[in-house]
């Protein structure tokens, strides 16, 4: 059975701040989040894989948890080329 994917927690609202340091660390808590989410489904497949691997797991438990890994690994990698990407624009604008 899949787990469910809980919703994406908008971030709070900081009415009047202005920069990274008046949003109270909300991005950098939210990415921290992210990928720590990232790691433990990438935990849960590898203990997936091992209990398959060793008969007391199913082996479509695995794949599935596998697959669910390798799709947020590769949202997150496209996410982080984004953002590299945005940087680079903004770092190479004229004023």
């Amino acid at each position: 059975m899949i787990p469910a994917i809980p919703p994406i927690q908008p971030l709070p609202a900081t009415p009047g701040a202005s920069g990274a340091a008046a949003s109270g660390g909300g991005f950098s808590q939210s990415m921290t989040n992210a990928l720590d989410q990232v790691q433990q489904t990438q935990n849960t497949a590898s203990t997936a894989e091992a209990q398959a691997a060793a008969g007391q797991g199913s082996v479509s438990d695995a794949l599935i948890a596998a697959t669910d890994a390798s799709l947020e690994t590769q949202v997150t990698v496209a996410l982080v080329d984004k953002g590299v990407a945005a940087f680079t624009d903004i770092m190479n604008m004229q004023f």
